[in-house]
Formats: structure tokens, C-alpha cells, sequence
């Protein structure tokens, strides 16, 4: 997570994501257009700049620890660098709500045309590619925090009660020099790191965690529908 230096730039920048909002075409019904699931070696170690890249399973199992075998499965996890305002790197357990990451096809478009490569979904390590029911582009980026995904058939009209499963849109992706070094591993271009890193800040997708379902697993597939919600608050 990642903290602004006091409230006044928190107000300036979330001023803009408002005016970024309008245009964003945010729907209120989407759909799975595919799933990926991690690579066979997510070893940062032994796969370096590529152990973050994933590739298209026929569907993904899902609970409330996130994606069976993943790296980032868990209900909590250690806290990181980018937590260090708050936490030493390691020395805290924290409550984990990184565990899927979505994009639609529009990120992935222009991050393309902003490097001159194909940037593809699985480059980008992303789980699921999310499109809008009526096929035009949308940025899933500029979605509100904390936007609810009621997960639904391919064929329902209102998402059932409960839904197939729910998710919460936790945050922002931000650009970062892992997921540039696997672009650049890709096209042997040592650039793209950099340039990777300068043209995705507000347009990598979005961070999710699994709030249903939590005493099984369920399957998210293509077809399936994805219901946005936008809540106000609690009333209780």
C-alpha cells in the first residue's frame, strides 16, 4: 500500500480520479472474458522477472484465502517494503487483501500502443480480464475503491442471493519494475522496464480480495457475469 503525504494531495489527486471517473465508462454489468492462473514456477528466485506472469486455465478455484495455488493465497500475509511507513519489512502479520488482480481489455490495449508491444494480460500477471456486457471499452483502473464484483451465470438477469462469489476491489495496481522486467524479458528490450513503469501509474488494473465464498471454493469462468456494485456505507 502505498500513502499520500497528508491530506490535501489525497483531495487534489482523488479530485482528478473523479473527472478520470466520468470518462471512464464504468458499467454496471461486465463479463469474464478469460481467466489466468499462476505459472508453474512463481520461484522469484529460480524465475526471475517471469515467476509474476501468468497463463489461461479453464477456470479458477476461489475462497476467501483467494486462488488455490497461488502465491499471494492467504487470509494474511507478511508485511513488505511498501508497507514500511507502517510495519517493518517482515516483522508484521498483516490481513491479506491482494488476492486476485483484474484488468479489462482497454489496459491492455493501451499500455500496447503506449510501448509498441503486445501487452497481454498474462505479462501483466493479471487473473481476470473483465469486459463490459455490451462490448465497448471501459477502464476497470478507475473504479472506485471498494467497488463490490457479485459474480453471477453467464445468463442471469440480478445476481443471485448469494452471488457465485463477491469481490472487493481493494485498490490500485501501480506500475512497477517487476512486471516491466518480464515485459522486457519478453521482447529482449532491457527499455521497457523503465518505460513500462512511467506509462502504467493509473492504468494496471485493479487489486481484489474474496469475501464469498469462505466455507468452499467456487469456480470463476468465462461467460460468467460480474455485477458492479458501488456502496455508500454501513447502516448499523
Amino acid at each position: 500500500m502505498l500513502f499520500y503525504d497528508n491530506l490535501a494531495d489525497y483531495i487534489a489527486d482523488q479530485s482528478e480520479k473523479l473527472l478520470a471517473l466520468k470518462q471512464a465508462n464504468i458499467p454496471e454489468v461486465g463479463v469474464i472474458l478469460d481467466v489466468l492462473g499462476p505459472n508453474d514456477n512463481q520461484d522469484m528466485d529460480a524465475n526471475p522477472g517471469r515467476h509474476s506472469v501468468t497463463q489461461q486455465v479453464d477456470r479458477l478455484a476461489i475462497d476467501c484465502h483467494g486462488i488455490a495455488g497461488d502465491r499471494h493465497r492467504g487470509l494474511t500475509r507478511p508485511a513488505t517494503g511498501r508497507e514500511a511507513p507502517l510495519y517493518k519489512r517482515s516483522q508484521a502479520t498483516i490481513v491479506n487483501r491482494r488476492q486476485l488482480f483484474a484488468v479489462s481489455p482497454y489496459e491492455c490495449a493501451l499500455l500496447s500502443e503506449r510501448l509498441q508491444v503486445e501487452v497481454t494480460p498474462q505479462l501483466l500477471g493479471a487473473n481476470l480480464v473483465i469486459g463490459r456486457a455490451d462490448g465497448t471499452d471501459y477502464s476497470i483502473s478507475e473504479v472506485p475503491n471498494n467497488t463490490y464484483f457479485a459474480i453471477a451465470p453467464g445468463d442471469a438477469g440480478e445476481p443471485p442471493q448469494p452471488p457465485l462469489a463477491t469481490l472487493i476491489q481493494y485498490v490500485q495496481q501501480k506500475g512497477c519494475s517487476r512486471t516491466g522486467r518480464a515485459i522486457a524479458a519478453q521482447y529482449g528490450d532491457k527499455g521497457l522496464t523503465g518505460k513500462f513503469v512511467d506509462h502504467s501509474e493509473h492504468q494496471r488494473g485493479i487489486l481484489c480480495s474474496v469475501e464469498f465464498p469462505v466455507d468452499a471454493p467456487v469456480y470463476l469462468e468465462r461467460g460468467q457475469k460480474v455485477f458492479f456494485r458501488f456502496p455508500m456505507g454501513c447502516c448499523y
